[in-house]
């Protein structure tokens, strides 16, 4: 070996790294690594959260999106409730105060028939005479089981109750001589709503019933 040859042998061993050279290269190597690592992780957890954030505002806003339809249904459903209940309501308030005010004309009619005190048009000793008489009648004139008997039978006339035609029968009762009137009717639609009753109205007693298929009316002093 010549001394050039020697020269480049030495020249490459020199190049060539010793054991604690190495281990000192792959240590920086590994902490440099974990740094990198370290960097990326913190680069990367502030990215993954705003990534997950954005993802839960995409999904919570499709969720309402979807869900808005369905809330408006319900809200329209609960606006179609509360109309219905005012409507239901409404309904029964005038339905109920319909009824009063019938009610109370027909109990003041019956009261001013009876004070005015019109002579009968019609005179028989039966209620058969008078029935057979009343041809304008579209009913049976029958005497309610209540008072039959009781009573002495003066005539009748034609008249009204509650813009229904109706027979005035004129009575007398035979055990202290005052005056009757009583007022008989077909049920009619007119009268469906007045509930069988009694009343006073200035000394006056009026009672409305009904009774084989026909409303009655029965006014007299107390």
């Amino acid at each position: 070996m010549n001394d050039q040859d020697q020269r480049v042998r030495d020249y490459y061993s020199s190049l060539s790294m010793s054991q604690e050279k190495l281990d000192q290269l792959l240590k920086a190597t590994t902490a440099a690594s974990e740094q990198t690592q370290a960097d990326n992780a913190e680069a990367t957890v502030p990215a993954l959260l705003g990534k997950l954030e954005k993802n839960a505002r995409v999904r919570t806003w499709k969720f309402w999106k979807a869900a808005t339809p369905l809330r408006q249904w319900n809200s329209w459903i609960g606006v179609a409730l509360a109309c219905g209940l005012i409507l239901t309501v409404a309904t029964w308030v005038h339905n109920t105060g319909s009824q009063m005010e019938r009610t109370e004309r027909t109990l003041r009619e019956v009261a001013m028939n009876h004070t005015t005190r019109l002579e009968p048009e019609y005179l028989g000793d039966s209620l058969a005479q008078l029935d057979n008489s009343m041809h304008q009648l579209p009913f049976a004139l029958v005497l309610p089981k209540s008072i039959e008997g009781e009573y002495e039978l003066i005539g009748s006339r034609y008249c009204s109750l509650s813009g229904v035609l109706a027979a005035h029968v004129r009575l007398q009762n035979k055990t202290s001589g005052k005056p009757m009137s009583l007022f008989v009717t077909s049920n009619a639609a007119e009268l469906e709503a007045i509930r069988p009753q009694q009343a006073n109205l200035e000394g006056l007693e009026v009672e409305l019933w009904r009774e084989g298929g026909l409303f009655y009316a029965l006014a007299q002093r107390s």
